[in-house]
This record gives C-alpha cells, sequence and structure tokens, in this order.
C-alpha cells in the first residue's frame, strides 16, 4: 500500500493492504476478544481503554506534526480544511468527512494531507461495533456463532455490492461498505477458536502460500479503474483468509511471517501507515516526486515509525492510567483543542491573519473565491429559481431585464457579469448549477451512477429555469456560459456509451439547439460566454507558489498561446455551429483575456487569476480584473452585441422567430 501510495505504477493495485488489512484486523481482534470471554477476563470498558492506548497517541503526534508542516508549506484555505479533518479523525469519523471532500482515486485526492486517515476511522467504528456484536454472540454455541457471523458476512458483501454498483461514495469509505471484509477475519477466528488446528502439515503451507500469491496479484493487477470494494475486494480478501488460515497449521512457510524482520515490521507497520502518507504530501508539495524520492520518503517514513514506537507508542501502551485519565487525555483534550484551534482558524480567517502580507494578499486574491462568499450560499447551485431581489446583479433597477445560465464557469464570472451590466444598464439574476449545462432538457440518467443524484438535480434545475426564463417576458437577454467541451461525446463506434453525465453523441448540441430554438421564438437575445482557458498542469497555483516554494520565486507563470488551441476549437465548434444554425446569436470573447500575442498569462495585473488548487476556476482576485482585462482585448465588442440586440427588438414583449 505504502508502494502504490509513492506512485510506482508496478504496484498501481496495492491499495488492497488496505482490504488485507481489515480482514486480519478482524480476525485478531474477533480472537482475542473471544480467548477472553472464554477465560471470563473481557471487559468492554478495558477493551475500548487498551484500543484507545493502542492507537491515539502516535496518531495525534503525527496529526500535529502534519498541521505543523502545512501552516508552513500550504495554502491558508487548506489549513483550515485539515483542522476539519483532524476534528472527525478525534471523533472516529475521518471517512465521512473525506466521502465528502473527494473520491480516492479523483486527481484532487493528494491534496488532503490526512486522506489516509479514512481507514483508521473506519477501524475503530468497527471497534466500537464487535465488542457489542460478541457478546450477542456469546449466549450461542460455536456453529451457531459460526453460521450467524456467515450470514451476516453473506448480508454485509451483497449490501456492498449494490453499493459499488450504484457509485454511492459509502461503498468506498463508509464501514457498512468494508464490514465484510472485518467479517472475514471474524469467521475465522470463530472457527478456529471453537475448532484450533492441532497438526501441522504441508496442505497449510499451500493455503498460505496460495493466500500470499492472490493478494500480490491483486496488488500488481489491480488499478484506479478496478471498482472497489464488493467483488473486487473480495479477492484480495480471499488471499488474507487463506493465509491466515494456512498459518494455522503451515509446517514450513511459517517462517516467511514469522521471521525476526517480518515480526518487527508487523509490531511498526501501524505508526509506518500513519507517517507515510504525510511525509509523501510533504515531498509531493515541494514537488520531488521523482521515484528516488518517494523511496526516501518510505525510508524517512520508516526511520519515524520506529523512533515514535519506541519514544511514545510503547511508553504510553505500559502506562497505568485509570479508564477516566485514558480518555480525558486521548479524546476530550484532542477534542478540545482541535474545536479550539478550528474557532481560531474561523476567527482569523483560516489563520491568514498570522501571515505576513503578501501571503494575505494572495488570500485575498487566490484562496478566496466567489464560490465560498455569503452570496453564493443564496444564489449558487440552487435546484429551483433562485430569488431575484437578493441573486440580480449588473444595474437592478433597470427595465432591461438579463439572466445568467450555465455551469460553475458561469458563476465565476459574476463579477464580470456585473460589471457588465452596470456598463449597459442591464439587470443580470443568476441561476446557475455546478457541471449543468444552459439547457432545458439534461440526460435523465448519468453515465456514471456516481453522478445520478447530479443528474435528476441538474435535469429539475433545467426544467424550472426555462419555465420561468419563457413565462417572463420583462427577460430580454439569455447569457449562457459553461465548459462547453465537457457536455460533448465524440465517442466512435454504433453503440457508443454515454459521459458520466449522461450525454450521448451529438445530444448536447441538439438539446442545445432546441433550447435556444425556445427562447429565441419567445423574444430573447441569446448571448454566449466561450469560457476562460484551463491552466497546464504545471502551472497551477504558479502564482502563489512563488512565495510559498522558495525555488519557484523566479517562475514567470506563461505558457504559450497554442496549448489552450486544441480547447478552444472544440468549444468553437460548438458554439460556431449554433451560430450558423441560429441567425443573431453572439459570443462575447472571454476565452482569450488572459493571452497577449503568443503568450498566456496566470496572472494579469499582479493578480493571479486562478484559484488555489485550481487550474479552471478564478480566485475572487482574478474575478474582479477579469473584466477590465476583457474590455482592453476586445473593446466595445459586449456594449455592441447588447445594443444590437436591443435595436433588433428582443426584449420585452417582442418576438424574434427562430431560422
Amino acid at each position: 500500500m505504502v508502494f502504490c501510495h509513492a506512485r510506482f505504477s508496478w504496484l498501481a493495485g496495492g491499495y488492497v493492504g488496505v482490504d488485507v488489512f481489515f480482514v486480519i484486523s478482524g480476525y485478531v481482534v474477533c480472537l482475542a476478544i473471544l480467548h477472553e470471554q472464554q477465560a471470563g477476563t473481557f471487559g468492554l470498558k478495558q477493551f475500548y481503554v487498551r484500543r484507545m492506548k493502542r492507537l491515539a497517541p502516535s496518531l495525534y503526534l503525527v496529526m500535529a506534526a502534519t498541521l505543523l508542516a502545512c501552516l508552513w508549506l500550504c495554502f491558508p484555505d487548506n489549513n483550515l480544511a485539515l483542522v476539519k479533518n483532524i476534528g472527525f479523525v478525534t471523533l472516529f469519523a475521518s471517512n465521512v468527512y473525506l466521502a465528502r471532500q473527494t473520491g480516492y482515486f479523483d486527481l484532487g485526492a493528494d491534496k488532503h494531507p490526512l486522506l489516509h486517515t479514512w481507514s483508521l476511522s473506519v477501524e475503530e467504528q468497527f471497534y466500537l461495533l464487535i465488542p457489542l456484536v460478541l457478546i450477542w454472540l456469546q449466549r450461542h454455541r460455536a456453529p451457531a456463532r459460526l453460521a450467524i457471523a456467515a450470514a451476516l458476512w453473506a448480508l454485509a458483501f451483497a449490501w456492498s455490492c449494490h453499493a459499488v454498483a450504484q457509485g454511492s461514495a459509502g461503498s468506498y469509505y463508509y464501514l457498512q461498505g468494508r464490514l465484510f471484509e472485518f467479517l472475514c477475519g471474524i469467521v475465522l477466528a470463530v472457527l478456529f477458536q471453537a475448532w484450533p488446528v492441532r497438526t501441522r502439515h504441508l496442505v497449510w503451507d499451500l493455503l498460505l502460500l496460495a493466500g500470499l500469491a492472490l493478494m500480490v496479484w491483486c496488488a500488481t493487477h489491480y488499478g484506479a479503474g478496478t471498482a472497489m470494494p464488493g467483488v473486487g475486494a473480495l479477492w484480495p480478501c480471499l488471499g488474507a483468509m487463506l493465509a491466515i488460515a494456512g498459518a494455522q497449521g503451515a509446517r514450513y512457510s511459517a517462517v516467511l511471517l514469522a521471521n525476526r524482520a517480518c515480526t518487527f515490521v508487523g509490531k511498526v507497520s501501524y505508526v509506518f501507515y500513519l507517517w507515510h502518507w504525510p511525509v509523501i504530501f510533504m515531498l509531493g508539495r515541494l514537488e520531488l516526486k521523482s521515484p528516488q524520492w518517494m523511496l526516501a520518503a518510505i525510508a524517512a517514513s520508516f526511520a519515524l515509525a520506529v523512533l515514535t514506537h519506541y519514544r511514545v507508542e510503547q511508553p504510553l501502551r505500559r502506562a497505568q492510567w485509570r479508564p477516566r485519565q485514558t480518555w480525558a487525555l486521548l479524546f476530550a483534550l484532542p477534542l478540545c483543542v482541535t474545536l479550539s484551534l478550528l474557532a481560531l482558524g474561523r476567527y482569523t480567517d483560516n489563520f491568514v491573519a498570522f501571515f505576513p502580507e503578501p501571503y494575505q494578499k494572495d488570500y485575498r486574491e487566490s484562496g478566496r473565491t466567489v464560490f465560498n462568499d455569503a452570496r453564493a450560499s443564496d444564489c449558487w447551485s440552487k435546484e429551483a429559481v433562485t430569488p431575484a431581489a437578493k441573486c440580480t446583479v449588473g444595474d437592478a433597477a433597470s427595465p432591461r431585464k438579463a439572466v445568467l445560465l450555465g455551469d460553475s464557469h458561469a458563476y465565476h464570472l459574476i463579477s464580470f457579469m456585473d460589471r457588465l451590466g452596470k456598463d449597459n444598464h442591464l439587470a443580470i439574476h443568476d441561476m446557475t448549477f455546478t457541471m449543468c449545462a444552459p439547457i432545458e432538457n439534461s440526460p435523465p440518467k448519468a453515465g456514471d451512477p456516481a453522478f445520478q443524484r447530479h443528474a435528476g438535480q441538474c435535469r429539475a434545475h433545467g426544467l424550472a429555469v426555462m419555465q420561468h426564463v419563457l413565462s417572463q417576458p420583462d427577460i430580454g437577454v439569455v447569457i449562457m456560459a459553461a465548459v462547453w467541451d465537457l457536455y460533448e461525446n465524440d465517442a466512435p463506434g454504433a453503440q457508443p456509451a454515454p459521459t458520466g453525465h449522461g450525454y450521448l453523441p451529438g445530444q448536447f448540441r441538439t438539446e442545445l439547439a432546441r433550447t435556444i430554438a425556445q427562447l429565441q421564438a419567445a423574444g430573447k437575445q441569446v448571448v454566449f460566454a466561450d469560457d476562460i482557458p484551463l491552466l497546464p498542469p504545471e502551472l497551477e497555483d504558479c502564482v502563489s507558489n512563488r512565495l510559498y516554494l522558495p525555488q519557484h520565486q523566479g517562475d514567470h507563470c506563461t505558457y504559450s498561446s497554442r496549448v489552450p488551441l486544441e480547447r478552444y476549437q472544440r468549444i468553437d465548434a460548438v458554439l460556431s455551429h449554433m451560430q450558423r444554425r441560429f441567425a443573431g446569436l453572439s459570443v462575447i470573447h472571454t476565452f482569450d483575456v488572459p493571452c497577449r500575442g503568443q503568450v498566456c498569462h496566470a496572472e494579469l495585473q499582479g493578480v493571479g487569476l486562478y484559484s488555489h488548487n485550481d487550474r479552471g476556476h478564478l480566485g475572487a482576485g482574478g474575478s474582479t480584473i477579469y473584466y477590465d482585462e476583457y474590455l482592453k482585448r476586445h473593446p466595445g465588442e459586449a456594449s455592441a452585441i447588447l445594443q444590437r440586440g436591443l435595436v433588433a427588438g428582443a426584449g420585452p414583449a417582442t418576438a424574434a422567430g427562430a431560422p
């Protein structure tokens, strides 16, 4: 798993290590509880105290070190998110937090310095549950316990498969999606506690070797596209079960697991797991991502693990604390500290008050966006039509009315539209929704099950917005902005698959044309904005990194205008097609604003255009100045377009037929 996180492609499926770990954890913990029950020494209070002393001290140390490093190297907005994550870790719910933030294999997943803590929270939730289950099972005889455990496994496995098929985020991150993996270990523990293996035989060696081989095969053949957990997780879990079973009576091959080296690695494996991802994250933040640096990260993580094991983990496990002391020191106190940090972060605007002025300026311009200001809570990404009183920009008192439709690339132009409306005496009511094209009929079914809920919201939004716009004769202008190429499907073949959002080839253009025809038939002038360029990946955060990373102080943060040209040609193909089909359509050219001649810029007027950790959305600073730069690039264009519509008669109670 560590090598997988270090991006060694030959172990792309190394993430199955967590599945194997859950099986082993279920087996070891269950077997220990069963033995204590048999001896009459088991107690819930003592079990939870031991687990807390085993897991918490090293975890808090690693989280504290990670926070200190991030306060030095990371953006203020990222640091408040990190404190929130720490709070959820303290409450045994990091998996819940991370499931709402990102998918494990999303491109942005590696921006979470505590991403790996999701599995620890799943394990802790299991620890809260398993003693209660075993207390209930204690009243049954061994055959009944085994049958009940097997039945629970079947139910949990069926649920996991169903959740994976539905694309539920909970299938990967939540305990209910992983429960069958723990139950694999529990079934074995119940089996071998009641019927222990008393003789050694070559058959057990073969089982052990087969299990190890199966786990290695999964680690080397799985990838980011493998559906997990469900059936995908069944095979590494089966490998773990075979290895555990084989180890019970292996005659020769047990030395593979019982030698000193493996035993020592097993002792420090927990703290090794804790350290490895923050170390890899920090090196990645410093852009040290080569295989050599990743090997150095693994070595450093192991050294930190050994040091933590002997200086923190072992001494505190032996500490003679009463249960109340343990809970006070390892739960209540860390929770209070985390809540205090969270309050401080909010009071100081994501800790930015502690940063020097250049960092504060960068945060105001690139750390903040129109998506996280107060207005967005009322006007951004609402399924129903937004309230005009709160969500109108431009010249709000003007009798000339317009609406802004589209996705996030429409809403991040809200400052642009405000200035545009004021200059042209136009009241612009925005009603945009994330990842929704400005059309009436979006696909009812997503191609990716993970987007199905969004597909329903998007369709409801499109229908509601169009009904409103067509029913209001005083709305004369409809401005559309979007990531136009996102909704295209160029898949070849007689039976092409839909896109993740559900679009088939040609469907987007058909529905866009249908929407435009209705709008023009109702007398509306339709105006496009042709998007902004995406930054090349290597320039993400370029402007901000000149402050945070010394090696980037001299970076120019520019790129060739040829880079965005290919994408613009796809956008222009959509918009030009509509212009050929419908008379009176106009385009406000926002795409080339950052470009001068053969060079495009990530900053203008000394202001970074893009938000932190984002190549495609404007930051608050970029959103503010984009209109000024547009006027320099295309003086008079927007005014001519809107005046042409007024002269042509597009406006209240005026009809213009579609060609």
